[in-house]
């Protein structure tokens, strides 16, 4: 395979964009199941399993056996987008493919919501790829996966999530194996279509679809079973059964389960329901594999309180799919985005890989009279930012304004901070040398902005969010190894600790000096969670407010680490370590 880069985007890059950045006119257009079948075989529309919890507390087995992590490719490797336009074009044979601007699945949006803000993601960024096509002037978005499924031994542990599943709902497709949706909405005025796996759906007496859709598509069901099947096309290796019923998307549900002692906070899963606007969440947990029977929540209004408290993520993820959709379509044809950890950015290139569909599938795509040319300003990136004054929002580009970029130049290190309070404080430890200097200089324009580092906490809640990093055993569902630590968590409270040290004063300078000191101790001797520049900054933050006793610095020594090799100036990344186990599950 060739491959000719095209461009390279960072996250400074994204700064400055000001598009709108919300979900609107949000609509289900098709759904399948996957079924088990010697051939690749969907069943159209399908139906996703029903919510029916026991009423008392149930023990479920661990999983085991045959897991998948994309479904989709390793059932049709060859064509794994194709059953989504398939099932698309079965329930709306005129569907326009010119009127999107993009299809993806809703991994890949998750990916690149992550490179925009690593701290979103709960588990970090790691390398990844999308494979990127383009047909006129639609971008396809495809997911690639190093492992597509996984066989679990009986004598591994990965958790009850996929057992849990099989006693609290009822599948309603014989021989289903998954449920994958398709909905289309307006995200900062581009049409995009997204297919997602969803877990199951709560029974409603009106499932909220228009009276004209569910005509269209009663026409086309017959009854509950699968035995009728068909072909995609006589090019195609895929076979299709009309079976299933419609179900709104209002209806439908994520699944998250883990260990009791192990709460699930929202903001974990609100990306993933954000991307897919999956509108209701059951999180169930469990000892020792025994569940209490959970309640489903309704989480649409905790989804656009997020979005709302995410609008310049959002904004910056707009601006980065806008950027890769002009310059993949200015270069018709395939491509691929890397994300490259060695210098933190995404690499298009361009690729003469194989077709992502059949051609049969690119014929019924040509049907329509090819549309004019979209404006180009729709996908041109914008440099104008907003700005806070007062009670009001300004709408202006600093450049012109030369007092107010040369105010912002003159503050030290301002950029840092800047990057600080967007990122994670974590990220200042990547931004600068390993020299307490420039760290007491940080701190100190922190404190002339008056930005509140600590947020109010105390050397006992810092100490707390240190320990966050570390891996707890118990495996979580969906995840396939043990739970890892939150370490952007982690990292951050680690800056937020030598801002204490720093710049605040202690009541009790002997008594909170050895309670310090043994917040230091935690940061150097786990290297694990902390980079060695977090370390040595933070013990010589230390030494440089307190007397260091000789046994505090025999502790210390034996806990130091020379300098990696490979540390140079962008060793630590602002995310955490296991960013591909996060993607492992079939569900993202």
């Amino acid at each position: 395979m060739t491959l000719k880069q095209l461009t390279e985007i960072s996250r400074k890059d994204l700064q400055s964009r000001v598009d709108e950045a919300s979900v609107t006119d949000v609509r289900h257009l098709s759904s399948y199941n996957w079924l088990e079948a010697p051939e690749p075989t969907i069943a159209v529309p399908g139906c996703p399993p029903l919510w029916s919890p026991p009423k008392a507390a149930r023990h479920v087995r661990k999983d085991s056996g045959l897991i998948y992590i994309a479904q989709n490719a390793a059932r049709h490797p060859e064509y794994p987008l194709e059953p989504l336009f398939r099932a698309l074009y079965m329930e709306h044979p005129s569907f326009d493919l010119e009127s999107v601007d993009l299809i993806t699945d809703r991994n890949n949006i998750r990916k690149l919501l992550s490179f925009v803000n690593p701290s979103i993601s709960r588990n970090g960024l790691e390398p990844f790829t999308i494979h990127v096509e383009v047909f006129k002037n639609t971008v396809i978005f495809c997911r690639a996966e190093t492992e597509t499924k996984k066989f679990v031994q009986p004598h591994e542990f990965i958790g009850y999530g996929h057992e849990f599943e099989k006693a609290f709902t009822t599948d309603k497709i014989g021989g289903s194996t998954g449920h994958h949706r398709l909905v289309s909405y307006r995200f900062s005025n581009m049409k995009i279509l997204v297919r997602y796996e969803t877990d199951g759906y709560i029974d409603k007496p009106k499932m909220g679809i228009s009276g004209a859709e569910s005509d269209a598509l009663a026409s086309m069901i017959q009854s509950l079973s699968i035995e009728s099947a068909s072909t995609a096309s006589t090019s195609s290796k895929l076979r299709i059964k009309r079976a299933g019923e419609v179900v709104g998307s209002d209806s439908t549900l994520e699944i998250k389960t883990r260990v009791s002692h192990k709460p699930i906070d929202l903001e974990e899963v609100l990306p993933q329901l954000w991307v897919s606007q999956t509108p209701n969440l059951v999180r169930a947990y469990h000892k020792h594999g025994r569940f209490e029977p959970p309640e489903v929540e309704n989480i649409s209004s905790e989804i656009k309180k997020w979005e709302e408290n995410h609008h310049l993520d959002l904004k910056c993820l707009a601006a980065l799919i806008r950027k890769i959709i002009l310059i993949v379509t200015e270069n018709q044809g395939n491509a691929m985005i890397k994300y490259d950890p060695q210098v933190d950015k995404l690499i298009l290139w361009q690729v003469d890989g194989p077709k992502m569909l059949p051609n049969d599938l690119y014929s019924k795509m040509c049907n329509d009279e090819t549309k004019s040319q979209k404006d180009s300003s729709s996908a041109a990136a914008s440099y104008r930012t907003k700005i806070r004054i007062g009670e009001i929002l300004y709408d202006i580009d600093v450049s012109k304004i030369p007092y107010l970029s040369s105010f912002l130049s003159s503050i030290p290190l301002f950029d840092t901070a800047l990057e600080g309070l967007e990122s994670g404080y974590r990220a200042c430890f990547r931004l600068l040398p390993a020299d307490l200097s420039q760290f007491h200089t940080l701190c100190d324009t922190y404190d002339f902005l008056g930005i509140d580092v600590l947020g109010g906490q105390s050397l006992d809640d810092i100490i707390v969010r240190l320990k966050a990093g570390k891996t707890d055993y118990e495996l979580e569902y969906k995840h396939y190894r043990a739970i890892k630590g939150d370490k952007s968590t982690a990292r951050d409270a680690a800056f937020q600790l030598l801002f204490l040290i720093l710049l605040c004063d202690f009541k009790n300078p002997a008594k909170d000096s050895n309670q310090v000191f043994n917040a230091v101790l935690f940061v150097v001797s786990h290297s694990g969670t902390f980079k060695w520049r977090i370390r040595t900054v933070v013990r010589a933050a230390y030494e440089e407010r307190f007397v260091l006793s000789s046994k505090q610095k025999v502790t210390l020594d034996r806990w130091s680490k020379p300098k990696p090799a490979e540390d140079v100036s962008d060793d630590y990344v602002t995310t955490e370590d296991d960013f591909s186990e996060y993607y492992l599950s079939d569900e993202s």
